[in-house]
């Protein structure tokens, strides 16, 4: 029984990036990457990327439905790392299909398990987040867009389906990160006003604190 979610998995993965480049570039307007060689190995990149990841949350979630949250999770947070590194966005079309994908698959767990106040809890951290990162967007509109706006909220999904260990952990860790790549740009380009793209640590600390419950 095991083989058959791991096996459509897999095949998932084989294909999610090129669907995740086409996606990138779709929401975007703009090429990843130029040529056809490059294109392909971006492609062939996420595709391992996505594999990998999805193997790793294996061995923590088993095949439950939260395991398929979690490969969701991976394969758009891989899409969103590239869009927001390539043209500094996040498009909204991926962030809510990450947030729309993974309260799917949460809500099928919780169909299996019973687990409505966890389910509950989840969706209003995410209501929590929007609300507390729109305030930080509106007093700091130069250094907070919309995007990072919605990824907050996406992730406040998933970290609180953990409860609030897993919702202020996964909020320390992806904070801890974000700042770190602030202050190595700002000593770098010996400017406190320097711009960088917040999405792959904020995604990078959200999935590690997920691997840590």
């Amino acid at each position: 029984m095991m083989l058959i979610p791991v096996t459509v998995v897999g095949a998932a993965s084989i294909v999610a990036g090129p669907l995740l480049l086409k996606a990138a570039e779709r929401t975007t307007g703009m090429a990843m990457a130029a040529g056809r060689s490059t294109r392909a190995a971006l492609a062939a990149g996420l595709s391992v990327a996505t594999a990998a990841l999805c193997w790793i949350g294996l061995f923590q979630f088993g095949t439950t439905p939260v395991w398929l949250a979690w490969c969701w999770a991976c394969a758009l947070g891989l899409g969103l790392a590239l869009t927001d590194v390539r043209c500094r966005r996040l498009p909204f079309p991926m962030v809510a299909a990450l947030a729309g994908g993974g309260a799917a698959f949460l809500l099928c767990d919780t169909i299996i398990d019973g687990t409505w106040l966890r389910f509950g809890f989840s969706c209003i951290s995410m209501v929590a987040l929007l609300g507390l990162a729109l305030l930080v967007q509106m007093s700091a509109p130069d250094h907070t867009g919309g995007g990072d706006t919605a990824l907050y909220a996406a992730l406040g999904l998933y970290l609180g389906w953990f409860g609030w260990d897993g919702l202020l952990r996964g909020l320390l860790i992806a904070s801890g990160f974000t700042a770190l790549v602030a202050i190595t740009v700002a000593v770098s380009s010996k400017s406190m006003n320097s711009r960088f793209p917040a999405g792959p640590p904020l995604l990078a600390g959200s999935l590690i604190s997920m691997l840590l419950t």
